[in-house]
């Protein structure tokens, strides 16, 4: 089965966008539809657009029609934003535009009176009996059950969205130095869990690793995910590493492993070379912004005793 993408807010079928081309079309045909002689053609035609998508997503029969559903904030623009805005649009412009009574709006504004009542009394999301069948019984979720989402201003959106742990890395790693322990000089980069696989953990990922700090610490070498990981990856990432375990600090390639062999790639893996940490019984492997990684060692070998 193709996988299914959760798309971006401002993909040509997200309700952000739908929104925001009804807003335009709305202004247009304030400001110019008198003096270019199509009063009430632009308010038709917005109005429709909106109508018509408005029916595609209760409709929702395909996974991109149900896609809306897994963006933030797209069940209260698609179920309630945009048809309250769209129906008096269609209304009054195609009463303006064709010459009709005023009066054959009022059904449209009826919908648009019953949104906008939503929307004053602060409903962020549609009520649990508003909305289709398929919505309010949550079939749209087993579109992504499993799946993380593939477009990158999705998966920051949700990134936002998402509650973090309880306990964030930064405070775990503090908690198994000593609750008191601030690090001595930090770093951004990210922690190598697997240098072989071709999957990314999320969009904003890099292919097998975790974005976050390394930094130094008196007692030794910690890393930390960003809260962001933390949120998109419903959990905390932490190594440490004490000063008396490190028996060697070095430096490979861009895209090895700690056995210093390159991997095949170069799509989302860092183009700097990697710090190799290792112990009696494990090799932690880290990336390093900026290509900092040979200085990054250098202060390891000192700090942990001139190590060779």
């Amino acid at each position: 089965m193709a996988r299914q993408r959760t798309p971006s807010v401002f993909s040509p079928r997200s309700p952000v966008v739908v929104m925001a081309l009804m807003f335009l079309g709305g202004y247009l045909e304030a400001e110019y539809g008198k003096s270019w002689g199509i009063s009430g053609l632009l308010f038709t035609i917005t109005g429709g657009v909106g109508i018509t998508y408005f029916a595609w997503c209760w409709a929702g029969r395909t996974p991109s029609a149900r896609a809306w559903a897994a963006i933030n904030r797209g069940p209260a623009l698609a179920l309630i934003g945009i048809p309250a805005f769209a129906f008096p649009f269609f209304g009054v412009g195609a009463a303006a535009f064709f010459g009709l009574p005023m009066v054959i709006a009022l059904p449209f504004g009826l919908v648009s009176v019953f949104c906008l009542v939503l929307i004053f009394i602060g409903v962020k999301d549609p009520p649990k009996w508003w909305g289709p069948r398929w919505f309010r019984k949550g079939e749209h979720k087993k579109d992504r059950k499993g799946r993380q989402p593939q477009d990158a201003l999705a998966t920051l959106t949700e990134s936002y969205a998402a509650p973090p742990p309880a306990v964030l890395s930064q405070e775990e790693v503090r908690r198994e130095f000593g609750h008191v322990a601030e690090p001595v000089v930090q770093w951004k980069g990210g922690w190598v869990r697997d240098p072989d696989t071709d999957e990314q953990d999320h969009a904003l990922a890099r292919k097998g690793t975790v974005e976050g700090t390394l930094a130094w610490y008196p007692q030794g070498l910690g890393f930390a995910a960003t809260k962001r990981e933390d949120s998109l990856r419903g959990k905390t990432t932490v190594v440490t590493v004490p000063a008396g375990e490190i028996t060697g600090v070095e430096v490979v390639p861009a895209r090895a492993g700690a056995d210093g062999r390159r991997r095949r790639g170069f799509w989302m893996r860092s183009p700097f070379r990697r710090l190799v940490v290792r112990t009696a019984s494990d090799a932690h492997v880290f990336d390093v912004a900026r290509g900092r990684a040979p200085q990054v060692a250098a202060f390891i070998k000192e700090q942990a005793g001139q190590l060779t």
